[in-house]
């Protein structure tokens, strides 16, 4: 098979339990391959050199590169962020509290290595001119943690306690304001004080900014 050949995807059919382990292997090492060279520098067959098993059958399970790319920021995403949208539907908490805990479990995820890895790979596949990737719904994946606070915003809203038009929009502001400090900036290689005490310091004077900017007076 070559690398842009496709199969149905995901695999429909239950998993016998070494099948489900050699899938989990083949996303363990993509996603690896991915963060540490690049997407447009990984193959299907450099997973497979690295995983074990066998090409055919990580055509099988994922279809083809782009497919199991997007599959493996699915996963990302329910990993990382599925919870934490479950509990945000039903907190009961005011918004200093929930910015507070959003935003440190947020800052917590974006200081990683890993994270860094991350936005650099999501970055570089804005200049790729491949069609074959769904930019679209890899737009809309990163934009979970965004929509995540946006709900509970609308809640808050709709219970008259936020005075706010675009709920959307504010929480999108909200994280860029958190990660603005310490993003960016690791991106470009510069070492920065990520200390929790900078971190804390950091992220309660964004939140105490934004209660004073929604809460009714």
């Amino acid at each position: 098979m070559n690398e842009n050949e496709s199969c149905d995807y995901p695999s429909t059919k239950p998993l016998s339990c070494k099948a489900e382990s050699r899938c989990t292997k083949f996303l363990d090492v993509a996603y690896r391959l991915f963060l540490d060279n690049g997407y447009e520098n990984v193959s299907m067959n450099d997973i497979v050199k690295h995983s074990g098993g066998s090409l055919a059958t990580l055509y099988k399970h994922f279809g083809n590169k782009e497919q199991l790319f997007v599959f493996l920021l699915e996963q990302q995403s329910e990993e990382l962020f599925g919870e934490w949208g479950r509990r945000s539907i039903c907190y009961e908490g005011r918004l200093e509290a929930f910015l507070m805990e959003t935003g440190k479990m947020f800052l917590d995820l974006i200081t990683t290595q890993d994270a860094i890895l991350f936005h650099r790979l999501i970055i570089s596949i804005g200049y790729i001119d491949d069609s074959k990737l769904n930019k679209v719904l890899i737009q809309n994946l990163m934009s979970v943690p965004v929509k995540v606070i946006a709900n509970y915003l609308e809640n808050e809203k709709a219970k008259g306690y936020i005075e706010v038009e675009d709920t959307h929009l504010v929480a999108d502001q909200f994280l860029n304001a958190v990660k603005g400090p310490f993003l960016f900036q690791r991106i470009l290689g510069i070492d920065i004080d990520i200390s929790e005490e900078r971190c804390l310091q950091a992220l309660q004077q964004v939140v105490t900014i934004f209660c004073r900017g929604l809460l009714v007076k």
